[in-house]
C-alpha cells in the first residue's frame, strides 16, 4: 500500500486515535482506495486507509500523533491542542481538507470516538433556478447563468443571439 505523500510521517511515542463512523466527500462514503489523515497545520500527525473491511466492526481509526521531544515529533501536537484531517480521494488524486462533527482535544493515550467527517467540495456551476442552465447539483455559483435568447437558445452572459449573428431567427 503506497502512502499519499502528503500523509507520510513519523511514529510518536506519545499518541492517541480518532474513530469516525462514517467519512464522507459531499456526503457520498469515501471508497476503500482512499485515506484520512489527522494535521497540525501543514504536519502530517497520522493517517490510515480507509478500508473499513479492515477495521474493527467496519469503523477504522485515525492515528494522531503527539510531540515526544524528541526532533522527529516537532510540531507534533500537545496536550489540549486539536487536530485537523483531510482525506485523499484516490480516484481523482486529490486532498480535501476535511471537518469533523466535533472538535475533541488531544490527549496521549486517548481514544475519542467522532460521528462523522465530511469533506464539502465546490461544484461550479449556475444556480439561479430560472436560469436556462440551471444545475441543481451546483453548490458554488459561477456566474455561467444564461437566458433564451428571442430564437430560443439558451445563451450565457455576454452571448449574442446565436452562433450565426443572425438578428431573426
Amino acid at each position: 500500500i503506497e502512502t499519499p505523500l502528503l500523509f507520510t510521517f513519523n511514529q510518536s511515542l506519545l499518541q492517541a486515535f480518532y474513530l469516525f463512523s462514517v467519512v464522507t466527500i459531499n456526503e457520498n462514503e469515501v471508497s476503500p482506495d482512499d485515506w484520512v489523515g489527522s494535521f497540525n497545520g501543514e504536519i502530517c500527525l497520522g493517517a490510515r486507509k480507509w478500508d473499513t473491511s479492515l477495521c474493527s466492526n467496519n469503523i477504522c481509526d485515525v492515528p494522531v500523533m503527539g510531540y515526544d521531544g524528541n526532533d522527529y515529533s516537532y510540531g507534533y501536537l500537545l496536550t489540549g491542542e486539536i487536530p485537523s484531517f483531510k482525506i485523499f480521494d484516490a480516484s481523482e488524486n486529490k486532498y480535501y481538507d476535511a471537518i469533523p462533527s466535533e472538535d475533541i482535544f488531544w490527549s496521549n493515550g486517548s481514544l475519542n470516538i467522532i460521528t462523522s467527517l465530511d469533506a464539502t467540495i465546490p461544484i461550479p456551476g449556475c444556480m439561479d433556478q430560472l436560469a436556462c442552465n440551471y444545475n441543481s447539483e451546483a453548490t458554488q455559483d459561477d456566474g455561467s447563468c444564461g437566458e433564451f435568447d428571442e430564437c430560443g437558445i439558451c445563451k450565457g452572459p455576454n452571448e449574442g443571439c446565436n452562433e450565426l449573428n443572425l438578428s431573426t431567427c
